[in-house]
């Protein structure tokens, strides 16, 4: 189902969410740009920038928040008391990205109650990536600039409109009473999203299809392409995890963790008891600190850069393929748009998937 809203109805429609909803919408100063609460429909920029800074991941994993309380002795969990939320423009990698996570907290047998609560409460209206930045390259890890999936709306901007793909019941709800787009319309919708698909770089796309063709692999269907496609750069990191090629690639890191804070699939947190406060918290953490795997005892078994490296990028093209069937990594550009030294996490897949090891 698709629908025609013209911008100047958008600002009205976002009121009217509001009553509702904590509608949630990229804004901010340039260099600083995030999903926050909006508090007026102007608030929103939409169109005013590609993508944020800092990922949507936040509205759901907080930076740090609090678990528990201590009162009169005894630790009780903190309620949650937010309202709905509902982001609105959030890109089709993050979109991803938040699929991607509720693999790691509500799958197998331990759900975080927390990410649980928040997710089921949630709506995400995607805006397609018209104009992808060129740090971009979704369409190389199995997505695309106006993949749907996960969304439960998808607006693509036609100047002085959106055209609204309905995907959901809850996007179903909250478009109702927009007129229908037209023919003409969604056809016009449909060519600009193949131009922005057609307009982006696979950096690496081209070689992982040169290897399987001389192994005799092949991606699949479209279908199951999400799981076949990444196997041969996993396969191709395992095979050199032992070789100098981390030595020369983690020569420029300076482990300050840009790349994993920017990250919209990172999740790794540390959970600490502030005693003066009373209070349990869960606070974000990175694999590129160096106390971040150490040990009670003192051990650190990644001690080194070299190790913290590798694990980064092991953990995003082959562990997650491993333990989820599929990439830890969307294609959204963050680290490679932020990384203070210019490392470009597109240059090392595509130097490991050509490199032959001494």
């Amino acid at each position: 189902m698709y629908k025609y809203l013209p911008k100047s109805e958008l600002p009205v429609l976002i009121q009217t969410w509001m009553a509702g909803w904590a509608v949630c919408a990229p804004m901010g100063p340039p260099d600083a740009t995030a999903f926050a609460r909006i508090d007026e429909p102007s608030q929103a920029l939409l169109d005013a920038i590609p993508n944020t800074i800092y990922p949507p991941k936040a509205l759901f994993l907080p930076h740090s928040e609090v678990l528990l309380k201590a009162v009169a002795g005894r630790l009780e969990e903190v309620e949650d008391c937010s309202p709905p939320t509902l982001v609105l423009g959030i890109r089709s990698c993050d979109v991803r990205a938040l699929s991607l996570l509720d693999r790691v907290f509500l799958g197998g047998n331990h759900i975080d109650p927390y990410w649980k609560a928040r997710r089921e409460k949630a709506a995400l209206i995607g805006l397609v990536c018209s104009e992808p930045c060129q740090s971009c390259f979704c369409t190389a890890v199995g997505s695309s600039p106006f993949d749907e999936r996960g969304a439960d709306a998808l607006l693509t901007d036609q100047g002085q409109a959106y055209i609204v793909k309905v995907i959901s019941e809850k996007g179903r709800g909250l478009f109702e009473g927009l007129d229908s787009a037209s023919a003409a319309q969604i056809d016009e919708a449909v060519q600009s999203r193949k131009a922005a698909e057609a307009a982006m770089a696979e950096p690496f796309s081209r070689k992982i299809a040169s290897l399987e063709a001389s192994s005799g692999k092949t991606t699949g269907t479209e279908e199951d392409s999400e799981e076949s496609m990444p196997w041969s750069i996993r396969d191709r990191l395992n095979a050199i995890y032992e070789s100098d090629f981390w030595s020369r690639i983690q020569q420029a890191c300076i482990g300050c963790g840009v790349c994993t804070f920017l990250c919209p699939t990172c999740h790794c947190f540390d959970i600490v008891d502030e005693f003066q406060r009373g209070e349990r918290v869960r606070n974000w953490d990175s694999c590129m600190f160096r106390i971040y795997s150490q040990e009670a005892s003192g051990h650190n078994p990644r001690p080194t850069n070299l190790k913290r490296v590798r694990n980064r990028i092991m953990h995003k093209y082959a562990y997650f393929q491993d333990r989820y069937r599929a990439l830890g990594c969307t294609g959204c550009g963050r680290c490679v748009r932020h990384c203070p030294v210019n490392i470009d996490i597109r240059e090392i897949i595509q130097y490991a998937l050509e490199f032959k090891a001494s």
